[in-house]
């Protein structure tokens, strides 16, 4: 491959990285308690997705929503939660000496992963986007908005992205086990006809198995925008899903080991895939694989 039709290559998981290290693990902990409780660990993965080869590293700001804060009495340190999340970003890539290396923004569903029901309105949903991505802007090069499972978040997102001069990538979620559908119930070609006129510089897929991305690559490539993805390394998202369970209500999958993954990966790339990384469970070692990958070919 040349340098110019290299794949990006995103880094890995954050919370479940953190956990993995000795971090919390319940509802409003995987990812939030790091930021106050054990900063370093944050800004330390975030040096080890950068040694490893990213081109991309991602806040930690998955659970740092008003509404997700609010729900464990942290609300009043909204503001302050998402500064430091950028903070430590932007710490990271100019300590590693890598002016290369971007940062995006990680603006999950703002009220709970995996649902298709809301109590914000779309109006609020998007101004609580714009919010986040106000605080973010002075640490960050790429709004992603990543995990949504619906049109409207999508759309809700990219309407608070779209009068701003940062690139905007939008990662979509799908049912597991080969689904095209998006855990909301929507299908994946849906969805992104729903955008209309205002569409991302990118469409991923993302917090899936690696069997619902590969479903889901030809319907990319027939949306002509660039196109990627980052699978999650669980068994799989249960239909009876919980918000306030957390992470410890999934199970992690033995058989997607770097080189395991790096295999998958080479299938998206084959398919067009022009970015390409790893989500919850995929850690550096991975993210290191698929940098050889992608330098290699091999």
């Amino acid at each position: 491959m040349t340098p110019e039709s290299k794949p990006i290559l995103l880094d890995g998981g954050m919370g479940q990285e953190i956990v993995n290290r000795g971090g919390k693990g319940g509802y409003g902990e995987w990812a939030v308690a790091a930021l106050h409780e054990d900063p370093e660990l944050v800004y330390q993965i975030h040096r080890d997705y950068i040694q490893a080869g990213a081109d991309v590293i991602t806040t930690n700001t998955y659970g740092t929503t008003r509404v997700r804060l609010r729900h464990v009495g942290l609300e009043e340190r909204f503001e302050e939660l998402v500064r430091i999340a950028g903070e430590l970003a932007a710490r990271a890539r100019d300590d590693a000496g890598n002016g290369a290396t971007r940062i995006a923004t990680s603006l999950p569903p703002l009220e709970a992963s995996y649902v298709n029901e809301f109590a914000l309105s779309f109006d609020e949903t998007a101004a609580q986007f714009g919010e986040m991505m106000d605080l973010l802007d002075p640490y960050v090069d790429i709004y992603l908005g990543e995990t949504l499972s619906t049109s409207f978040e999508a759309r809700a997102f990219m309407q608070a992205a779209a009068s701003r001069d940062k690139t905007a990538w939008l990662a979509l979620t799908l049912d597991d086990h080969g689904a095209t559908d998006l855990r909301g119930g929507e299908s994946l070609s849906q969805v992104i006809a729903s955008l209309g006129e205002v569409r991302p510089a990118a469409l991923l897929i993302n917090c899936c198995t690696p069997d619902s991305i590969h479903s889901a690559m030809p319907i990319l490539r027939e949306s002509g925008l660039p196109y990627g993805a980052y699978a999650n390394g669980f068994v799989e998202i249960p239909g009876n899903w919980e918000e306030e369970g957390g992470v410890v209500q999934l199970s992690s999958r033995a058989d997607l080991p770097p080189e395991i993954y790096a295999a998958e990966a080479a299938r998206w790339i084959e398919a067009g895939a022009s970015i390409v990384g790893g989500c919850c469970e995929i850690g550096p070692a991975h993210i290191a694989r698929l940098r050889k990958l992608i330098d290699s070919g091999a």
